[in-house]
């Protein structure tokens, strides 16, 4: 008889269980498609961050960001930071050509909203940024 009960019980626990509803809140920071941050290398022998200033427009979707003089924009090793979880294509590898303006789109991590970013590389002006 006990046998039974406990049978009994383990079936009815395990249908209450499985019918259970539980609602689960998505943190705001799943739904975002931003570029943070950004890293630039000029070599892989010294991987030193080369980066002078950067500003991060998140209202254009536009991240610029100021090299030294004499700096190869045609050589570069290009690391951007994202929001968490999300995806960014094309992906990010190896050396690149940052002489022009490159397209990058961020996918938030549910799929759900897509940002087209445009990533600026140039030489810093005599001077230094603002002060040309």
């Amino acid at each position: 008889m006990k046998k039974l009960i406990y049978i009994l019980f383990v079936a009815l626990l395990s249908v209450t269980a499985g019918c259970s509803k539980i609602d689960y809140e998505i943190n705001d920071a799943y739904e975002t498609a931003n570029i943070t941050g950004i890293t630039i290398y000029a070599t892989s022998e010294n991987p030193v961050n080369i980066i002078e200033s950067f500003e991060i427009d998140m209202e254009n979707a536009v991240v610029e960001a100021f090299v030294p003089e004499g700096t190869d924009l045609t050589h570069l090793r290009l690391v951007l930071t994202i929001s968490t979880g999300a995806t960014i294509t094309p992906a990010l590898s190896g050396f690149t050509d940052l002489s022009t303006p490159k397209e990058y789109t961020v996918t938030s991590p549910n799929g759900i909203k897509q940002t087209s970013w445009k990533v600026i590389v140039s030489i810093t002006p005599p001077g230094g940024v603002g002060n040309e």
